[in-house]
């Protein structure tokens, strides 16, 4: 792949990027998606309609120095965020995975991903629509691993986990496609439903049990198991720094939808080089 490619790629990402944003901010609760594309993008602050030189992606935002051209105010910086992320999706992904199925599957999880960042941090739910899409998207990538067989060691080389040669110390059976996917949904679904049930609901919402089961089917065992780890991590260091800023008490509750995304994220683009730190790190291998 090319600079020339790269770069298109990344700018057509960003404005899938503006889209997707859209979707996110504009969601709710009583009418889902329905309204969200409806109207024409607008100043959050002085509902001015933006023209189509404020709306081009990461470049307006710089341009106008992050301020709306007309009251002045400041534009919210998750614009600029979202629109690099799905830019990066869009780079990234098939520089991972090559051109083919599991990259466009992986591309539209990731912007599945994104889009329920956005609502769970606005709203703290998570829609379930967006939840069974992952599945969707997960039971097609198993599809291709089994119709295709190119799941375990094929040629010497580790198929269908992002933890290298680490995953074979933990696959299940010779490895097979579909019990160790299946393997994946339900550690999702138990761990993250045994904080549920046990806190009755008040440390974790069953969104996020929906979506740890639904990620399990989407990276399988045992990259889920390390994803769910780093999504605790992460999810204990950013409370614990509400808490310490004194913005959070220990009785608040956290959307934990990104932080299971977060987790995902990190095991797809360095699950390798993170589970290899960790074990170099103490001589286990």
């Amino acid at each position: 792949m090319n600079s020339i490619t790269q770069l298109l790629l990344f700018a057509f990402g960003t404005f899938v990027g503006s889209f997707v944003n859209v979707l996110g901010t504009r969601y709710s609760e009583k009418d889902g998606f329905r309204l969200a594309v409806h109207g024409r993008s607008r100043c959050d602050h002085c509902k001015k309609p933006l023209m189509w030189y404020e709306l081009i992606p990461v470049l307006s935002f710089l341009a106008l120095s992050g301020k709306c051209k007309n009251c002045g105010e400041r534009i919210a910086v998750q614009h600029l965020v979202v629109e690099i992320l799905t830019g990066l999706v869009f780079l990234l992904v098939p520089l991972q995975f090559g051109q083919g199925i599991p990259a466009l599957i992986w591309v539209l999880a990731f912007l599945a991903f994104i889009l329920i960042s956005i609502i769970d941090l606005r709203l703290k739910i998570i829609p379930d629509k967006l939840t069974v899409f992952i599945i969707i998207l997960g039971a097609l990538l198993i599809a291709y691993y089994h119709s295709t067989d190119t799941f375990g060691l094929v040629d010497g080389e580790v198929r269908g986990s992002f933890l290298g040669t680490y995953a074979v110390s933990f696959w299940i059976g010779k490895p097979n496609v579909l019990l160790n996917y299946a393997a994946g949904a339900i550690l999702g679904l138990i761990s993250f439903g045994l904080i549920y049930f046990l806190s009755r609901g008040r440390a974790m919402g069953f969104g996020d049990v929906k979506l740890a089961g639904a990620a399990g089917i989407l990276i399988g065992w045992p990259d889920i198991g390390v994803a769910i780890l780093l999504a605790f991590i992460t999810g204990a260091v950013y409370g614990s720094a509400l808490i310490l800023r004194k913005r959070k008490n220990m009785k608040d509750s956290i959307p934990f939808g990104p932080f299971i995304i977060l987790g995902v994220t990190l095991v797809f683009f360095f699950g390798y080089y993170i589970l290899n730190g960790y074990f170099s790190a103490f001589s286990i291998y």
